[in-house]
């Protein structure tokens, strides 16, 4: 599974390529802002997808980081 803040780059690779899973985030500060919040979103993914869930998976992590923080 790749996490990443590239989104540019590794979106195409989703659509190209097989893959063990892709979590993407857009906020390029969260990890410095806010790491235990990105921490418990990516364990909410994890819970959610399961072991082996994500593969060929794109997850959008900000989408989950929202949903925590309403």
């Amino acid at each position: 599974m790749l996490l990443s803040n590239n989104a540019k780059d590794f979106e195409p690779l989703h659509r190209d390529r097989t893959h063990a899973g892709i979590v993407l985030y857009r906020e390029q500060d969260l990890p410095d802002r806010d790491p235990e919040g990105l921490g418990r979103a990516l364990d909410e993914v994890f819970a959610q997808y399961g072991a082996g869930g994500l593969e060929n998976e794109i997850v959008d992590l900000g989408d989950w980081y929202d949903w925590l923080h309403e």
